[in-house]
């Protein structure tokens, strides 16, 4: 995909938490999960197979899409997503200070993560027409703290985020 704010579908959307995480310096790896149940399982997976002690990943996922229509006619799908930034930890010996520097090391990346898409959102809000129009809106009032996910000992953060577009184009196709 060449341009990642292009958000179209799951896909595009899925594309665009890829292309963030690479903008994010320190980050070793972002995966997608499922919601629900099987999110959880994809994570507790992951933490047991793929990420070691000491790396940090990016975690996506998306809760639901609600419809709304306008007063014009437009319907818009809002993509409810979580985003979170994580560290995995050693299991023993782990000290207060210890936790704190990796929790501080990613709320610096996730503070990254929000900063870029608000970067987006500019961008998006200056060049789009009604047709291709992207809205973010990050619940940023609370960046949650994570301290253990999936069995897994953890340091980072976890926002709320919706990404909204416009789907016309799906629900009146031939």
């Amino acid at each position: 995909m060449n341009n990642p704010l292009h958000i179209i579908d799951l896909l595009t959307l899925n594309a665009f938490f890829e292309a963030a995480a690479a903008k994010i310096d320190g980050l070793d790896a972002y995966h997608f999960v499922s919601s629900g149940e099987d999110g959880a399982q994809e994570i507790q997976h992951l933490f047991e197979k793929s990420i070691t002690p000491g790396q940090r990943v990016l975690i996506a996922q998306i809760a639901e899409t609600p419809l709304t229509d306008n007063a014009t006619g437009l319907t818009r799908a809002t993509f409810a997503c979580s985003v979170m930034v994580l560290q995995k930890m050693a299991g023993i010996g782990l000290t207060a200070l210890t936790k704190l520097e990796a929790r501080n090391s990613t709320w610096k990346q996730i503070l990254r993560m929000i900063g870029f898409v608000r970067t987006c959102a500019e961008y998006t809000a200056a060049t789009a027409t009604d047709n291709d129009e992207v809205e973010f809106r990050i619940y940023q009032d609370r960046l949650l703290p994570i301290g253990r996910i999936a069995n897994a000992q953890v340091q980072g953060w976890l926002i709320e985020m919706d990404v909204t577009i416009p789907v016309n184009a799906y629900l009146f196709s031939e």
